[in-house]
């Protein structure tokens, strides 16, 4: 990155999140529909964004990616336009919605690990060494980690997709 680029990075990171912040909270209206409320709130989270700097490193990481996914997306919807001649099919379906959201997910998934990795490195499964971690945490990881505890949870969350679905009008 450029070095006179890397300056106004924090500041970027906090429009950009505070832009975001600000609206869904203006949209979704979950804090009630006070804008000061809305404001305030998305000062204080990106704030804490850019006095972080993991969550700036995890911003800056995912951002590119984000934008790269947009500019994808742009494209086949400009293509489709120009075969289809209309976009309204593709752009009220609620899949194509939902994919874009896991895309983007995965995105900040994969830029997290990349981020928070070496922290959270020595906790995970697959560690060859467990020198250095706290024993309590390690009896937890490995509470948590076992083969019953993963089993128990992906049929717990099968089992919610399944009564969704069931219980959907």
């Amino acid at each position: 990155m450029d070095v006179s680029f890397a300056y106004f990075m924090p500041m970027i990171v906090f429009l950009l999140v505070f832009i975001v912040i600000f609206a869904l909270l203006a949209k979704t209206k979950v804090l009630g529909g006070n804008s000061f409320v809305h404001l305030f709130t998305s000062f204080l989270i990106s704030v804490i964004f850019v006095a972080s700097p993991a969550l700036t490193d995890l911003t800056k990481l995912a951002l590119p990616w984000v934008m790269v996914l947009i500019v994808v997306l742009i494209s086949i919807l400009l293509v489709v336009g120009f075969v289809k001649g209309n976009l309204d099919s593709i752009t009220k379906n609620p899949a194509v919605t939902v994919a874009i959201i896991i895309a983007i997910i995965v995105i900040f998934l994969m830029s997290a690990i990349n981020v928070f990795g070496p922290i959270i490195k020595p906790y995970l499964p697959t560690a060859i060494s467990e020198t250095g971690a706290s024993p309590d945490l390690l009896q937890i990881k490995h509470v948590l980690f076992s083969p019953s505890t993963v089993g128990m949870i992906v049929l717990l969350i099968v089992a919610a997709i399944a009564s969704w679905i069931i219980t959907k009008k």
